[in-house]
């Protein structure tokens, strides 16, 4: 039929990060994850609170680990 044949211009390669922003969206996130963590980390050490440094630490690394995942 006539109009029905497919255009090779359609297929185009693109890079991966034109179609999906999920990997700068997912690297941006654990940047941020990672300067919280750090301020978070200081802000507790100067208050004397040594328990919570852990579980600062523990919390920002899972998540990290899981955006890295992801």
């Amino acid at each position: 039929m006539i109009g029905m044949e497919r255009s090779r211009r359609s297929a185009v390669s693109l890079p991966s990060a034109a179609i999906n922003p999920h990997r700068g969206l997912m690297g941006f996130l654990m940047v941020v994850i990672f300067i919280a963590g750090v301020v978070g980390v200081v802000v507790a050490l100067s208050m004397g609170h040594a328990a919570f440094v852990l579980s600062i630490v523990l919390i920002a690394f899972g998540l990290i680990a899981a955006a890295a995942i992801c």
